[in-house]
């Protein structure tokens, strides 16, 4: 019979070890020692923990040999790991820095991808199981990734800040037309925002997969608050029907603008009408450049790259779409159209809506606090 004496701070530590521990085992393993200590026997300790003699022979060896350390449970050390430990910086670093840096077309990675890859550049293989393990080891996991707000020169864009409070000035005293020009898309899938309701009765929308859109085209006058529109449609077999591309299309669309400016500030009446817009391809090309030679008059002026605070019209939007769109489910383009065209007729209307937009725009701002 194996005896077993304990010091009480022995015994304290098994009976604490006893309470606290998740681990089965451990608990099994420690009350086994508690019980032979207290001087029950062995066959008494076999018959309430329901285990094998030579199992409570085991563990009262192992405890009287190595203390506390000998019951702790031991997983077999198991096959050693296909990715090499000294891997783990590089593939880390892979992981940052996307499967772009590495020469690879696509977007984002996968353990299939990434254990593939790994085999590529090492000739490790790996199947997707083991590379996850890896991964999970390493603090590798699924994150929803964030946007990366692209800012333009800043440079540029205080020097564009500096002109354009100098031609809002001009404007003002009536030596030039300045106008602020933009474009925005209207999808047929409705967008939401909150609204009122009822509790217990949530509001919903309805959708459809409908690949179905309109731009507006937009131009107010910095000053006075005028609004000068042109609608486009431009349903998903746009393209086949017309035979033009997007960009070919979305060009036609703003040469007829600028030609509805020159109709609306002749030049009979104006020396100078200053159109500001951003630097997508559509506002520039040969049709274009023929378009401002025949109305001299109009002078576009390109803002800097991703500089959208500095482009008075891009206000206008949100409070279009809140009125027009949110929340609304349209049966067809031609509904879509309607909404949009009786908002923006409000808009050229109730004048004071647009002015409070653009009031104070270009004085006393700068770019640190927003434009």
């Amino acid at each position: 019979m194996i005896r077993v004496f304990l010091t009480e701070t022995q015994a304290s530590e098994l009976e604490q070890t006893f309470k606290e521990t998740n681990d089965r085992k451990l608990r099994d393993r420690s009350q086994i020692v508690l019980m032979a200590h207290r001087g029950r026997p062995r066959e008494q300790i076999t018959a309430d923990l329901g285990v094998n003699c030579r199992t409570v022979q085991r563990w009262l060896n192992a405890y009287l040999e190595q203390g506390l350390e000998g019951l702790e449970p031991r997983k077999a050390p198991g096959a050693p790991a296909r990715v090499p430990e000294e891997l783990a910086d590089e593939i880390k670093q892979w992981v940052i820095e996307g499967p772009t840096s590495q020469g690879l077309d696509r977007a984002n990675w996968t353990h299939e991808e990434l254990a593939a890859h790994l085999g590529k550049v090492h000739g490790i293989p790996v199947r997707r199981s083991a590379m996850g393990r890896f991964c999970r080891q390493h603090d590798i996991r699924p994150y929803r990734p964030t946007y990366r707000f692209l800012r333009g020169d800043l440079e540029k864009q205080e020097q564009a800040l500096t002109e354009l409070v100098e031609l809002k000035q001009e404007a003002e005293k009536g030596e030039l037309v300045l106008l602020s020009q933009d474009e925005a898309r209207f999808p047929m899938v409705p967008t939401l925002c909150a609204t009122l309701g009822v509790k217990g009765h949530r509001p919903v929308v309805g959708t459809r997969d409908c690949k179905d859109l309109s731009y507006v085209y937009a131009s107010v006058n910095c000053v006075d608050g005028r609004l000068h529109t042109r609608t486009l449609q431009s349903p998903k077999n746009a393209a086949k029907q017309s035979g033009k591309s997007k960009s070919r299309r979305l060009q036609e669309a703003f040469v007829g603008h600028l030609e509805d400016i020159a109709k609306a500030y002749p030049a009979s009446d104006n020396k100078r009408v200053v159109v500001l817009a951003d630097n997508a391809s559509w506002h520039k090309g040969p049709a274009v450049r023929e378009a401002l030679a025949q109305h001299p008059h109009v002078e576009l002026k390109p803002l800097p790259s991703y500089s959208p605070k500095l482009n008075v019209i891009e206000r206008l939007w949100k409070v279009l779409r809140r009125r027009a769109t949110h929340n609304r489910l349209f049966d067809s383009l031609k509904d879509l159209m309607a909404s949009i065209r009786n908002s923006l007729r409000y808009f050229q209307t109730v004048r004071s809506r647009v002015v409070s937009l653009i009031e104070k725009c270009y004085e006393n701002r700068t770019l640190s606090g927003g434009v």
